[in-house]
């Protein structure tokens, strides 16, 4: 539990950790000082690497950045029509399943199965003579 002298000092002590010791008060603070450490780099695989090659030069300027810089394996990208050119139109795809449960079978009645409607049929009244 934080006393309530000590929430200056702590509140000094997470402005500097974040923002540097050089930023006094959260209002001399600006998003660009911020100081967070970095997250480990994640090494991908050839196949991601060419994937994003190929795709690499429909990525918008501003999202670079968290891309690998690979510049060699965005020269030798595959183009993407050279890889539909490649597949065979005759190949179907393998059809997936739809989400969700899957449907009932409806089961055909017997011919000498009686239906529950015939149970609650209309029976027929009998008449007075």
């Amino acid at each position: 539990m934080i006393s309530q002298s000590n929430v200056a000092t702590i509140r000094q002590a997470v402005i500097a950790q974040l923002f540097g010791p050089n930023i006094r008060s959260i209002w001399e603070a600006s998003i660009a000082s911020v100081q967070l450490p970095r997250h480990q780099t994640k090494e991908l695989s050839e196949k991601k690497q060419k994937s994003l090659a190929a795709k690499y030069f429909s990525i918008p300027q501003k999202y670079l950045d968290y891309y690998p810089a690979d510049p060699e394996a965005i020269l030798n990208a595959p183009e993407i029509a050279d890889e539909d050119a490649g597949r065979s139109t005759t190949d179907r795809p393998i059809a997936k399943r739809r989400p969700g449960r899957p449907k009932k079978k409806k089961t055909n009645l017997k011919a000498s199965q009686p239906s529950i409607l015939q149970f609650f049929a209309a029976k027929s009244k009998p008449t007075s003579t």
